[in-house]
């Protein structure tokens, strides 16, 4: 095998993830619902719920849908609570 081989063969691998990820990240297609987290953590559970609220509904605006199905939920920990949210959003 030459010292060329190597070089080729890692060339081939690194085009093949960029392809890889290039298709994986184009836009979702119109009808296709994406699941999305959100996540929000303060003392108390109604600012947790509100950041976390917050957070789902910013990243339902950069995919540029809306939210149709929702579930929350919220664990106290040593340093305030934390709240996940669950949701599945849809194109417009």
């Amino acid at each position: 095998m030459s010292r060329k081989a190597p070089l080729i063969v890692i060339a081939g691998v690194a085009i093949g993830m960029v392809a890889a990820a290039l298709c994986f990240s184009e836009p979702a297609e119109a009808g296709t619902c994406s699941p999305v987290k959100a996540k929000g953590k303060a003392g108390d559970i109604a600012t947790a719920t509100t950041l976390a609220q917050v957070d789902l509904i910013q990243k339902a605006a950069a995919l540029g849908g809306k939210v149709t199905q929702t579930s929350t939920d919220c664990v106290p920990g040593p340093k305030g609570v934390v709240c996940r949210i669950s949701a599945v959003v849809c194109p417009k």
